[in-house]
C-alpha cells in the first residue's frame, strides 16, 4: 500500500519554504524503509510528529525574521474575537434579535427569524474559538513572556467577562477582572503587533479601473442599505408597528396626540442617509485619483463594509424619535417590527464582522529563502 498520499496530506501541515524539502525527504525514507528494518507506518508516524513539532517560526521555514508568525497569527485570532465580539454584542443589543410584527409577520417568518437568531450566535461562538485557537497557535510560536502573557491575556480576559455575565453564581468579581485582563491584554497587544519592526505585508497597488470597480460596487451596496432603511423607518416600520391603520392617519395620529414633528425627524433620517452616502461617494472619488492605487479591493471592502455597518447602527438614533413617539401614541413598545428592521441588525452585524476579518488577513509578503531575507 503506498503511504504518498498520507505523506503529501502531512506535509500540507508544514511552512511552505519546508514543504517540498520534507515531502521528498519522508518519500525517500518510505523507499528505503524496508532496507532499514522499518516500516513504511514508522515513517508515516514520524513525518506526523515533525509536522506538528516541526518550529514553524524559524526563518528558513517563514522567510522572515523570528517573531513574524505569532504575530500574523496573533492579528488573525484577535480579528476574529473582534468579529465575533461584533456579532454577539448585536444579538445583547437587540435582545437576541428582533422578531417581526404585524401582517407580514407570519408564524414562519417568526420561526425563521427565530431561528436565525439562534444559528447567528453559535455562528459567533464558532468563529470565537478559531480566533481562540490562532491565539493558542501564536503563543505557542511566541519568543518573549510579554507576547505570551498578552496572548494568554487576550484569551482569558474575555473568557472570564463572559463567564462572569452569563453564567449563573459566578463571582460578581469576574466580569471586571476580566476586563481588566482585556485592557493589560489590548496593550501589551500593541506593544507585541507593533515590534520592533512591522509585520511583513504585501505592499499591493490596484490599477485605476479595477479600484474604480471596486469602490462604485461598494457604494451602490451602501447606498442600497441607506435607501432601503431609510423607507423602512419612514413608512414600513411604523405600517408594521400599527396594522390595519393608513401611514397618513399614523402620522396624523402621532402629531395630535405626541406633538411628533415631522419634519425634524424626516429630518434626522435625511442627515443619516447623506452622511453615509457622502462618505461612500468620497472614498469613490479617492479610487478615481491617480494617486489613489493603495485603495486595493480588499481595502476597499474594509471601508465599505464598515459603512455598511456604521449606518445601520446610527439608524437606531436617526430613527429613535418614531419609535418612542409611536409608543406614546399607540401604547406599543418602542421596538423595530418590520422584516427589514428585523434583517439589518444582521445585515451590520456581518459587515462590521467581515470587515474585521478583512483585516486581519492582510496579503503577507512573499516568503523568501533565509538566504535572502
Amino acid at each position: 500500500m503506498s503511504v504518498d498520499p498520507m505523506l503529501r496530506l502531512l506535509a500540507l501541515f508544514l511552512p511552505p519554504l519546508a514543504r517540498m524539502r520534507y515531502l521528498e525527504e519522508w518519500r525517500a525514507d518510505a523507499a528505503g524503509a524496508a532496507d532499514a528494518g522499518l516500516s513504511r507506518r514508522s515513517v508515516v508516524l514520524g513525518a506526523a510528529v515533525l509536522s506538528f513539532t516541526l518550529d514553524r517560526d524559524l526563518p528558513a521555514h517563514t522567510g522572515e525574521p523570528r517573531g513574524m508568525l505569532p504575530r500574523r497569527r496573533a492579528r488573525r485570532g484577535l480579528a476574529l474575537l473582534c468579529a465575533a465580539g461584533v456579532i454577539l454584542s448585536g444579538a445583547i443589543l437587540t435582545g437576541g434579535g428582533i422578531v417581526p410584527e404585524g401582517v407580514a409577520a407570519t408564524a414562519g417568518v417568526v420561526a425563521l427569524f427565530k431561528g436565525a437568531a439562534w444559528v447567528v450566535v453559535r455562528v459567533a461562538v464558532l468563529i470565537a474559538v478559531l480566533g481562540a485557537v490562532y491565539l493558542i497557535g501564536a503563543v505557542r510560536t511566541a519568543a518573549t513572556r510579554t507576547a505570551r502573557a498578552t496572548l494568554v491575556a487576550a484569551a482569558v480576559g474575555p473568557a472570564a467577562v463572559v463567564a462572569g455575565v452569563l453564567v449563573p453564581g459566578a463571582p460578581w468579581w469576574l466580569a471586571p477582572v476580566g476586563f481588566l485582563v482585556v485592557l493589560l491584554g489590548l496593550v501589551g497587544g500593541v506593544a507585541v503587533l507593533g515590534g520592533t519592526r512591522p509585520i511583513g505585508l504585501a505592499h499591493r497597488r490596484a490599477p485605476r479601473r479595477t479600484r474604480i470597480t471596486a469602490a462604485a460596487l461598494g457604494a451602490l451596496g451602501v447606498i442600497a442599505v441607506v435607501v432601503v432603511g431609510g423607507i423602512d423607518m419612514l413608512i414600513w416600520n411604523p405600517l408594521a408597528k400599527v396594522p390595519g391603520m393608513e401611514l397618513q392617519t399614523i402620522y396624523a395620529t402621532m402629531v395630535s396626540r405626541d406633538g411628533f414633528n415631522i419634519g425634524a425627524n424626516v429630518g434626522a433620517v435625511m442627515v443619516w442617509a447623506g452622511i453615509w452616502i457622502a462618505l461612500a461617494v468620497l472614498v469613490v472619488g479617492f479610487a478615481a485619483l491617480r494617486d489613489g492605487r493603495a485603495l486595493t479591493p480588499r481595502r476597499l471592502a474594509i471601508l465599505m463594509l464598515g459603512f455598511v455597518g456604521g449606518a445601520v447602527f446610527f439608524r437606531f438614533f436617526a430613527g429613535f424619535g418614531y419609535g418612542m413617539s409611536i409608543a406614546d401614541t399607540f401604547g406599543t413598545n418602542g421596538g423595530d417590527a418590520s422584516i427589514v428592521s428585523a434583517t439589518l441588525p444582521y445585515l451590520g452585524q456581518f459587515a462590521l464582522a467581515a470587515a474585521a476579518v478583512a483585516f486581519g488577513w492582510a496579503p503577507r509578503a512573499e516568503p523568501r529563502p533565509a538566504a535572502a531575507v
